[in-house]
């Protein structure tokens, strides 16, 4: 059986059109913009530390805020953005209050996500469903007491984070209260409230109910940045918790590496998917090896009629490199194979250089030996380009609204090898990352007028 051979001309577009998916599904996942690393100490022999967020849902959660939004619409998304970046050993559930699910408002609060080990992505999602109530009172005191009831199953240690938009109103004793339930439960508990968009006298009184409760703290936050602020420097605080565990027996987690960062977390059995105007484009960790000193990650990706490997190597510099295996195609099959033969630069900066306004370089060439129905070609692909981070945006795609860092860039791409001809191109490109989930939305356009992009449907991150 004899096979009609495809036109030069077609091939060299089959080519042209398969090398620009290979770049641009590369460079969407290359241009990922920190290195961060759980720098975690051996686990002891305790009980799994956990943690319980509350979120003040009461009537008063829908006035504005110096933001713009409501007081619950900020609150939500800022805590869904801290929540991403908890350390996945933590034990984690979501408590709400005055939402109006129960019918005696001193008593309405809920569990709305039970607590459960790596439990970021629930919460998230069950963060997205909290709207404020139609009742006029905020039982904060039950909220928090049922939160300590909650933990107390374990040992510990253990942390409630409080985002409030005011003082209890159902009993004049909330500290009291409390501070009693806390003794009562004897276990190591921390407490931490956050006070937001609070007038001076509501400050002042959820300031003096905190005081009376051992180990809490408060911290007022006026506005969202402040609240950003509070809750980052917390959730690292109880990081550390699941990073130091000295209390008890070691609890299975996942293995940190070099490879996981809070930008792109490269861990085994993540995953996402975009919609993309070329279909659907999913990413897939099959594996993620090594310490946090060096490391390796093997990504599987996938677009409508082509799918390949990503290899990365991983460093304390951040994602150093990167390689290719097999460029399969569903019309022809495996079409090509590929190797990185030279790069420079860190591919992913340190995370204590990305500051905004800050840039760096980098280079590499990939060279893709193509054989197909007699048709052999050897094309090399030399990249250069420039990032910049650009500052922290607010982006809204189908998998939910992020607080996400922008970062711009430019690639310089000049191919050689099919018939002597060298194509050059330049392409623009932006992409938005969120903490804890990766690229949430990339657009891109090239110097001959031809555009794309993708935003995030769904991901999973263990």
């Amino acid at each position: 059986m004899s096979v009609t051979p495809t036109p030069p001309r077609d091939r060299r577009r089959l080519i042209a059109v398969v090398g620009c998916a290979i770049v641009g599904a590369c460079l969407c996942i290359a241009a990922a913009v920190a290195a961060f690393y759980f720098f975690r100490g051996r686990l002891g022999r305790g009980a799994q530390p956990t943690i319980e967020y509350i979120l003040d849902a009461s009537p008063r959660m829908s006035n504005s805020s110096s933001g713009g939004d409501t007081r619950i619409g900020i609150a939500r998304g800022v805590l869904a953005e801290i929540v991403r970046t908890a350390d996945p050993r933590l034990t984690a559930g979501l408590r709400v209050f005055g939402t109006g699910a129960l019918s005696g408002v001193c008593q309405d609060t809920d569990l709305v996500v039970p607590l459960a080990l790596s439990n970021q992505v629930r919460i998230e999602k069950g963060l997205g469903g909290v709207a404020s109530g139609p009742k006029s009172d905020s039982p904060l005191a039950q909220a928090m007491i049922a939160a300590i009831r909650d933990v107390a199953a374990t040992r510990g240690p253990h942390s409630i984070v409080v985002v409030t938009g005011g003082a209890d109103s159902c009993n004049p004793e909330s500290g009291e209260l409390i501070r009693r339930e806390a003794e009562r439960a004897g276990v190591e508990l921390k407490v931490f409230v956050v006070g937001f968009d609070l007038t001076p006298e509501e400050a002042e009184a959820v300031r003096a109910m905190v005081a009376m409760i051992p180990g809490a703290t408060y911290q007022d936050a006026p506005e969202p940045t402040a609240l950003r602020r509070a809750l980052t420097d917390i959730q690292t605080d109880v990081n550390l918790q699941a990073a130091d565990d000295s209390t008890g027996s070691p609890t299975p987690a996942l293995a940190a590496t070099a490879c996981d960062h809070p930008y792109l977390p490269l861990r085994s059995g993540s995953s996402w998917s975009y919609a993309t105007p070329e279909g659907t484009m999913t990413w897939s960790v099959a594996s993620a090896t090594g310490s946090t000193d060096s490391a390796e990650a093997a990504m599987g990706i996938s677009i409508p009629e082509v799918s390949l490997t990503v290899h990365w190597t991983c460093g304390s510099e951040g994602i150093v490199s990167y390689d290719f295996g097999t460029l399969s195609v569903a019309s022809v099959g495996d079409f090509a194979s590929m190797e990185v033969v030279d790069s420079s630069g860190a591919f992913l900066p340190a995370a204590d250089l990305l500051v905004p306004g800050y840039s760096w370089p980098n280079a590499y060439t990939l060279v893709m030996h193509v054989s197909q129905e007699g048709f052999t070609a050897d094309l090399a692909t030399a990249v250069s380009g420039t990032w910049t981070a650009a500052g922290i945006e607010t982006v809204t795609v189908p998998a939910g609204t992020f607080e996400a860092l922008r970062v711009d860039g430019t690639e310089t791409i000049s191919t050689t090898g099919f018939m002597g001809e060298v194509m050059n191109v330049t392409v623009s490109m932006t992409y938005w990352y969120a903490k804890g989930v990766g690229v949430v939305r990339y657009t891109s356009s090239t110097s001959e007028g031809s555009s794309s992009g993708g935003e995030l449907t769904s991901y999973a991150v263990p």
